[in-house]
């Protein structure tokens, strides 16, 4: 049995409400109370969220892609933004801008909150899907996904620790990154943004995001 993890917040009728998440051998136990104005406290719930089974992934919506400012993405990449690519039956995608015996830079961003089954202060594997296609000549390098998150309260965003740059190719494959779960609890509200950076030395290529899914 492990140290447990509270978390407050006032309620609208002055009452504060607590969880505490208790990790124990195979699980951890939420426990939630109330506490009233006489100072009594009354249990509201007890929950118990297995470990056994890795948590399922979690799939980003492609069509809810943002750019780095927060605005909606249309059906064509530009000025370092990904569009949506979809064909009906066949295929959806986040595409990039094409390359031209140079390097170009896109960036995708989702907001998210994480799940009630999240375990407080756990890493967040994430798994990103990308090809390249086209037929340049890659800088193999310098062809890399990075991946960025924040925290957000209240209007303000703070850096959590994530997993550097990987490099990928015109062979579709598995990213992975780790997000450092330090001071996350369930609810935590996350921005994630992508950047996918794609140089050719010769002719042209374009970078695919296939998928972004995270387990929590």
């Amino acid at each position: 049995m492990s140290a447990s993890n509270v978390l407050t917040q006032t309620l609208p009728s002055g009452r504060q409400l607590s969880v505490n998440s208790l990790s124990i051998p195979g699980g951890v136990l939420y426990l939630s109370s109330i506490e009233g104005s006489a100072r009594q406290s009354e249990t509201a719930s007890s929950v118990f969220v297995s470990t056994a089974v890795p948590s399922p992934i979690r799939y980003l919506p492609l069509t809810g892609a943002r750019s780095d400012a927060g605005a909606a993405v249309t059906a064509t990449a530009g000025s370092g933004t990904v569009g949506v690519a979809r064909t009906a039956g066949a295929s959806l995608q986040l595409v990039g801008e094409a390359t031209s015996a140079s390097g170009v830079t896109d960036k995708a961003l989702w907001e998210l909150d994480l799940p009630d089954t999240y375990v407080a202060g756990a890493s967040i594997p994430v798994t990103v899907n990308a090809v390249v296609t086209g037929s340049g000549t890659l800088t193999t390098a310098a062809t890399t996904m990075t991946m960025a998150v924040y925290t957000e309260i209240n209007g303000v965003e703070s850096a959590l620790t994530v997993t550097g740059a990987v490099q990928f190719g015109k062979t579709a494959s598995n990213l992975g990154f780790t997000i450092t779960g330090t001071g996350l609890v369930p609810g935590s509200h996350l921005v994630i943004e992508l950047t996918m950076l794609v140089t050719t030395s010769l002719l042209s290529c374009t970078g695919y995001v296939n998928s972004v899914g995270y387990q929590a």
